[in-house]
């Protein structure tokens, strides 16, 4: 690390390194810093996904809906996993429409 606390690697890693790709490895990284998450709690999880309580624990035990996370004693859920599952749902249960 460097004295700032932040991680680079160390320059003769990125010495070799297109000037355009140290830019875009640094607006990817700045991207992901300034991106905050919401987070959600049961409830909203509730409200936007339609389905109860007890479906949703049998399916984060199964692996098909996304797993809360602890924060102290909340147990919040990202609010992208929860949308990403939302339209997979409706990708799976919406008849491919050819064009």
């Amino acid at each position: 690390m460097s004295q700032a606390g932040y991680w680079w690697p160390a320059r003769h890693h990125i010495v070799g390194i297109h000037i355009s790709l140290r830019l875009q490895l640094l607006d990817c990284l700045m991207g992901a810093a300034e991106k905050l998450e919401e987070l959600l709690s049961l409830d909203r999880v509730r409200q936007m996904t339609g389905i109860g309580t007890t479906f949703s624990y049998g399916e984060i035990k199964a692996g098909r809906f996304p797993r809360s996370i602890r924060i102290g004693r909340r147990v919040p859920w990202i609010q992208s996993e929860v949308q990403g599952w939302v339209r997979l749902q409706i990708a799976l249960n919406r008849p491919a429409q050819d064009g």
